[in-house]
């Protein structure tokens, strides 16, 4: 109880310390009230709910209208993603004074670089806000009855937005699907054998390195292959229990014949099989995401000459927490869109392609001209 007193009268004492906050905080505390007030009033939701019918009003279909608002709204959010490229290594230096810090100290530094007007924490407070209320709002949209129920025009629409016409059309979302017709098993003992072999092989190639390396200490390309192939093993060994089991799962239900189909879904109400995609789509998202992150971690630690052991054994951590978030994740997406309309889980679909698409799209867009500016600035500071 007393370190948490100090605590707070430090951070009051820094509160104290100026008379008058920077334009950049005071700008953010201003911006936060706005956008508190008019989220509170219904604001944020009226405006997704607008855009929403507009698109309707143009496509004509609902199922098109849920893509393209998904789509809309990551192309908007693109100039936060570029300035948040370009303040990336501030926010990274941040983290890494917060641990250095005490755990009671990190709210007394955190406020203080917020006294201070620091751009890099201000923009991180003010883009944390607006994502959240922004996919709060996106998603929603689609738990209002609005299929079957009018829309009252006064509470959800802005004046210029165009009236949809009832009833709703396209809300039969189609897509292509296929269904196992008949599957064989291998039998148990060619099952061991297999997974035997590859453990063997792997052993193998092991001490085969061991016993030549020497000579190809200074061949890059060899080393280079080696160093991919050391991650693929320790990305293997973050979930190799579960791998395992799946492969084993795989083998005694092999599938050898198929019967396509055309999967249709009415986003007005509740689908199990649209359930399901849901949360397989959550699964490899938060299984992606995970995979990104402990990469980025991984390769900074190498470049600071971290022992590649510790990285790995890290590297293996951070992927089995990764899959077992992924698993409460895609579990809990399972169950929860088990009572809401299919339209959300479109929406969320949406949100997930886009999430894993942008490092590989839009992201290198950014990331290119993040460089500009950065050799841009450097060019400045060399000039100066």
């Amino acid at each position: 109880m007393v370190e948490t007193q100090s605590t707070f009268s430090q951070v009051r004492k820094i509160d104290n310390s100026r008379k008058f906050l920077p334009l950049l905080t005071t700008f953010l505390l201003v911006f936060l009230i706005y956008l508190f007030i008019w989220f509170f009033r219904g604001g944020s939701f009226r405006l997704y709910t607008s855009i929403f019918f507009c698109l309707y009003y143009i496509t004509h279909q609902i199922w098109l209208s849920v893509l393209l608002i998904g789509v809309l709204q990551n192309v908007l959010f693109m100039p936060l993603r570029l300035i948040g490229n370009v303040l990336n290594q501030p926010l990274k230096d941040f983290e890494d004074e917060l641990d250095k810090t005490e755990e009671k100290q990190q709210l007394v530094v955190f406020s203080k670089k917020v006294r201070e007007g620091n751009s890099a924490i201000v923009f991180f407070i003010f883009n944390f806000f607006v994502n959240a209320i922004a996919f709060f709002s996106a998603g929603r949209i689609f738990l209002v009855d609005f299929y079957n129920k009018p829309l009252d025009r006064a509470k959800f629409l802005y004046k210029w937005v165009p009236y949809p016409q009832y009833p709703l059309k396209g809300t039969i979302f189609k897509f292509p699907f296929f269904k196992i017709t008949e599957t064989t098993a291998l039998p148990w003992n060619t099952i061991f054998t297999y997974i035997g072999s590859a453990v063997l092989f792997m052993i193998a190639l092991r001490l085969i390195w061991r016993l030549v390396r020497f000579i190809f200490k200074r061949n890059q390309k060899i080393l280079y292959a080696r160093i991919r192939y050391n991650r693929l093993l320790a990305t293997i060994g973050g979930f190799g229990g579960v791998l395992t089991i799946g492969i084993i799962f795989l083998l005694r239900h092999i599938p050898t014949a198929f019967q396509g189909l055309l999967l249709k879904v009415d986003l007005t109400r509740q689908n199990t099989p649209m359930n399901f995609v849901t949360a397989v789509g959550t699964f490899l998202t938060t299984i992606h995401a995970g995979y990104k992150n402990s990469t980025n971690d991984a390769k900074v630690a190498k470049l600071a000459g971290i022992d590649p052991k510790i990285v790995s054994r890290v590297f293996r951590e951070k992927m089995r927490t990764s899959l077992k978030n992924a698993l409460v994740l895609g579990g809990g997406a399972f169950f929860i869109t088990n009572q809401i309309p299919s339209a959300f889980e479109l929406s969320v679909a949406t949100f997930e392609v886009m999430y894993m698409i942008y490092p590989y799209t839009l992201g290198r867009l950014l990331t290119l001209g993040t460089q500009k500016v950065k050799n841009q600035e450097t060019q400045n500071v060399s000039i100066s």
